[in-house]
C-alpha cells in the first residue's frame, strides 16, 4: 500500500515543523514548505537524525508568491496520483493600534494568513479532489476572540474561518473534507517574531496615547510565549483528524480552548470589553 501524501506549509519552526516530522514518523509522505534555504537544510538534518529523510520532501515556497505556489503544485502533481491532505499552517503576526497601523502592514498580514492559504488551496485542489482528501486550515482561538493591538492577526483569522466554512460546503460533493484547527497559545516563535516586527516598525516609536496599552500587551505576549500547550499536541491532533473517516469541522487545541470561545459568546459585549480592559489596565 502506497504511503499517503500531505502538504504542510510553514514548516521552518513551530507547529508546521513538529507536525511534518511526526507525520513522517507515522509513515506519511510529507511535502513541507519553508521560505529560506537555511531552514530547508536544518529541517532535512533533523529528518535525517530521525531516520525519516526518505518520507520528507522540503521545498522552498513563499505562499504569497504565485510562481512559488505554481511550482509547489507542479511538484505535488508529478509525485503523487492525488493528494491525501493539505495543512494550511503558514502564518505570521502584525500588530499595533489600528488608528496608527500602516495599511501596508494589514495587507501583508492578509497576504500570508488568508490570501496565501487560498492560493495554495486553489493550486492543489485538483489533486486533493482526486484523492477525496482532507483540507485542514489552521486558524486560532483568535478567530473568535479579538484583543487590542492584534487587529490584523484577528482580522485574518476571522476571515480564514469564513473561507473554511464556504469551502466545506462547496467541496462536499467532491468528497473533500474541510476542517478548522483552532489552537490556543503555545510557545512557538510566532510570538517573538511578532514582537520584533512591532519594535522595528515606525508605529512602535510613535505609540503616543497607546504606549501604556502597548506595554501591557507586550508583557502578556511574553508570558504567553513562555507558556501554553506543547506543539506536539497540535501534531497529534492533526494525526487524529487524518485518521478519522468523518472528522469534525472544528477542533480546538487543547480541547478546553473551546470553553473560552463558548464563554465569550455568552457574555454581553460590555462585560467582555470591561474584562479585557481591566486585565490590561486600559
Amino acid at each position: 500500500m502506497n504511503a499517503k501524501t500531505i502538504v504542510i506549509t510553514g514548516c521552518s519552526t513551530g507547529f508546521g515543523r513538529v507536525t511534518a516530522l511526526q507525520l513522517a514518523e507515522h509513515g506519511w509522505r510529507v511535502v513541507a514548505t519553508v521560505r529560506r534555504e537555511a531552514d530547508r537544510l536544518d529541517l532535512l538534518a533533523e529528518a535525517a537524525a530521525r531516520n525519516v529523510s526518505e518520507r520528507l520532501l522540503v521545498v522552498l515556497c513563499d505562499i504569497t508568491l504565485p510562481a512559488d505556489v505554481a511550482r509547489l503544485a507542479q511538484s505535488v502533481h508529478e509525485m503523487a496520483s492525488g493528494l491525501d491532505a493539505l495543512l494550511n499552517n503558514a502564518g505570521t503576526g502584525y500588530g499595533g493600534p489600528l488608528e496608527l497601523l500602516p495599511l501596508a502592514d494589514v495587507q501583508a498580514q492578509l497576504e500570508v494568513n488568508l490570501y496565501g492559504h487560498l492560493a495554495v488551496t486553489q493550486a492543489l485542489l485538483p489533486d486533493l479532489k482526486a484523492a477525496r482528501g482532507t483540507l485542514i486550515n489552521v486558524s486560532s482561538i483568535g478567530g473568535w476572540l479579538a484583543f487590542p493591538l492584534y487587529g490584523p492577526y484577528h482580522m485574518s483569522k476571522f476571515a480564514l474561518n469564513a473561507m473554511s466554512e464556504v469551502l466545506r460546503v462547496e467541496l462536499a460533493p467532491f468528497g473533500v473534507k474541510v476542517v478548522i484547527l483552532a489552537p490556543a497559545a503555545s510557545p512557538t516563535p510566532i510570538w517573538e517574531t511578532g514582537l520584533r516586527r512591532i519594535h522595528a516598525s515606525s508605529v512602535f516609536s510613535n505609540m503616543g496615547d497607546y504606549a501604556r496599552l502597548a506595554a501591557a500587551m507586550e508583557r502578556r505576549a511574553r508570558q504567553t510565549a513562555a507558556s501554553g500547550f506543547p506543539p506536539e499536541l497540535f501534531a497529534r491532533t492533526v494525526l487524529r483528524i487524518l485518521n478519522s473517516r468523518r472528522p469534525a469541522s472544528l477542533y480546538y487545541v487543547p480541547a478546553w480552548a473551546g470553553l473560552m470561545v463558548a464563554g465569550r459568546r455568552l457574555l454581553p459585549d460590555w462585560l467582555w470589553d470591561w474584562g479585557v480592559r481591566r486585565v490590561l489596565g486600559w
